[in-house]
């Protein structure tokens, strides 16, 4: 089956699209073919999820190559964690600190400088590209920058 699109009409309420029930039919179409497709009634059995595998870190250390969310959670006192180089392009990792202080990542190679920090509930994603390892959506949770160090 192609994609139903529903036919809106010209100008709100003016009859000239679908009846509310067509418009309800090409909806349920559309979302059974892709169940059927993604794996049945639950997509999640066809291994689409939001699950990844996990490293909680609660001592200084190294970044697990097949872990894709990174938890530092050490209870008090910075914790600091180096990552080596990604495996392919377009690799991600996750980093979330839920630590009471600072948590400070060194890549092996990094694209935006020598380091990057992560205060309490700091977040971000680094991804391979290849050679470095880039970050994007770096914030915390008082919508302050990740601190990333550059050589001096």
């Amino acid at each position: 089956m192609t994609k139903q699109t529903l036919d809106i009409g010209t100008n709100a309420n003016d009859g000239t699209g679908d009846t509310l029930r067509s418009g309800g039919q090409k909806i349920n179409d559309n979302f059974s073919e892709l169940y059927l497709t993604l794996g049945g009634n639950s997509i999640a059995s066809n291994g689409i999820n939001a699950s990844f595998a996990t490293q909680t870190m609660d001592e200084n250390g190294v970044v697990n190559d097949s872990d894709t969310l990174i938890i530092f959670n050490k209870g008090s006192g910075t914790i600091a964690a180096t990552l080596g180089d990604g495996t392919s392009t377009g690799e991600y990792k996750i980093f979330l600190n839920i630590n009471s202080a600072v948590a400070t990542v060194t890549p092996t190679n990094f694209g935006n400088g020598t380091n990057f920090a992560l205060s309490r509930y700091g977040s971000t994603q680094a991804v391979w590209a290849g050679s470095d390892w880039y970050l994007i959506g770096h914030k915390d949770s008082a919508d302050t920058d990740v601190v990333i160090q550059t050589p001096t």
